[in-house]
């Protein structure tokens, strides 16, 4: 199975998986490649381990394994993906893992809700590969919190620090900024946050969800 992967300090990778879990680096140098095995091998690792609570049959592993997560791995990055030029290359390996699918004898031995059991399964372990990690590590990382705290503090946020520094930074000597100056022991603030928080706001919904490609049964041979 072949897997792309951007690690934080701008290096890229072609990865490969072999059956058994051994993992080859293409296109990265140097110090960069232990830590993008090390990832890799990691998900591989959880995905063969989550395969197996699911079937102990070995030639439906092997296809799972093999052929069915390449095509679901590669039309969930097309489907992803914004860019013209990588969203046609996507397509391509898309579509020559599809046909892997669909010459691959068991595809057509299993019935029609064994087929979209797997396929669910194996779009919910495509998903939780994390092929870039420069969001929040390296360099980059460190320049997007710069980034955003070159934009300004919001009254609310300026407010927010200014509690932090009162009332949560402790000395050496455990007292805070308040308790020094009122000579009062406050109660704890996350605590206090908690008990008067109430209920969370519900996560807003984004105009541009991406939403799976369900792959219909369709796709494989009848």
């Amino acid at each position: 199975m072949l897997l792309r992967h951007q690690a934080g300090n701008g290096e890229r990778a072609v990865i490969r998986i072999f059956p058994g879990g051994s993992v080859r680096t293409a296109g990265v140098t140097g110090r960069g490649i232990p830590s993008l095995a090390q990832g890799i091998h990691a998900w591989w690792l959880w995905v063969t381990q989550a395969l197996a609570t699911q079937t102990d049959d070995l030639e439906i592993q092997n296809w799972v394994l093999i052929t069915l997560l390449p095509w679901l791995y590669w039309q969930q990055q097309a489907d992803k993906t914004r860019q013209r030029e990588l969203k046609l290359r996507y397509q391509q390996a898309a579509q020559q893992a599809h046909t892997a699918v669909r010459n691959h004898p068991l595809s057509a031995h299993l019935d029609a809700a064994q087929r979209q059991a797997w396929i669910s399964w194996g779009q919910a372990m495509a998903a939780k590969y994390q092929r870039t990690s420069s969001a929040v590590e390296g360099r980059n990382g460190y320049l997007s919190r710069l980034h955003h705290a070159g934009r300004g503090f919001a009254p609310q946020t300026l407010q927010v620090l200014t509690i932090l520094h009162n009332f949560d930074l402790k000395r050496a000597d455990g007292t805070t900024a308040a308790q020094r100056l009122f000579d009062y022991e406050f109660p704890d603030l996350f605590d206090w946050v908690v008990d008067h928080m109430g209920d969370l706001p519900r996560p807003r919904k984004s105009s541009q969800a991406h939403q799976p490609n369900s792959l219909p049964t369709l796709l494989f041979p009848p």
